[in-house]
C-alpha cells in the first residue's frame, strides 16, 4: 500500500494475539484492534497452527481497526506486516496451505537438530547461512518432513513464515526478507 494518507498501520499475527495498529506519521498510537490467536500442541512436540484461520482473523482485525479510524483505507500511507519469528508455513503452487503451519515452538526436530550437531553441521550452516541450528527453524522442519512426511513437502512450492503468508494473502505476492531467506 502505497498513499498519500497519515497513518502507517501494524499487523502483528504473535503467538497468543493478532493485532493491528495504527500510527500516525509522528508514531503516536490512533486504535488498535486485536484477537486472540489459537493453535494447536500435541505429543511428539507438534504445535501448528490453522493458516487460513490466521488470515481470517489477521483480515478481521484490519476489519474492525477500520471501524475505529474513519476513512482507514484513503488515510493509510503503508502498511507493515510482522508475526512470529521462526516455524514453517507452506503453500502449493496455487497458493494454498498444503499443511497447518509449524509454530517456533514445534520441536519435532530437535533430534534431527542433534544429529547435526553431532556431525558438525553447525559450523557448515554457520558460514553458508548466518544462522546457526535450532528445532524451531525452517531448515531442520523441512528436514523433518523430507524424512516423515515427504509427501507433504512434495505438494510444497513455497516455504514461508507467518508474516510472508500474511503477506502473500495481502498482496498476491510470494516473498519474504533477506534475513528469512537464510
Amino acid at each position: 500500500m502505497t498513499g498519500a494518507g497519515e497513518l502507517i498501520i501494524g499487523l502483528d499475527a504473535g503467538t497468543s494475539v493478532i493485532k493491528a495498529v495504527a500510527f500516525d506519521t509522528a508514531g503516536r498510537q490512533v486504535a488498535v484492534a486485536a484477537r486472540p490467536n489459537v493453535y494447536d500442541q500435541r505429543p511428539g512436540g507438534v504445535a501448528e497452527q490453522d493458516m487460513a484461520r490466521t488470515w481470517t482473523t489477521a483480515a478481521e482485525v484490519l476489519r474492525l481497526l477500520g471501524e475505529e479510524v474513519p476513512d482507514l483505507p484513503r488515510r493509510t500511507a503503508a502498511l507493515a506486516v510482522t508475526g512470529q519469528g521462526d516455524g514453517t508455513w507452506l503453500i502449493d503452487e496455487k497458493g494454498e496451505p498444503v499443511a497447518p503451519g509449524w509454530l517456533w515452538l514445534d520441536s519435532r526436530a530437535a533430534g534431527i537438530v542433534d544429529e547435526l550437531e553431532r556431525s558438525g553441521a553447525r559450523r557448515a550452516a554457520w558460514r553458508y547461512t548466518g544462522c546457526g541450528l535450532n528445532a524451531c527453524q525452517q531448515n531442520a522442519h523441512l528436514l523433518w518432513l523430507r524424512r516423515h512426511q515427504p509427501e507433504t513437502l512434495a505438494r510444497a512450492a513455497t516455504a514461508f513464515h507467518c508474516k510472508d503468508w500474511l503477506h502473500l494473502q495481502l498482496t498476491g505476492v510470494r516473498a519474504t526478507d533477506r534475513s528469512e531467506g537464510t
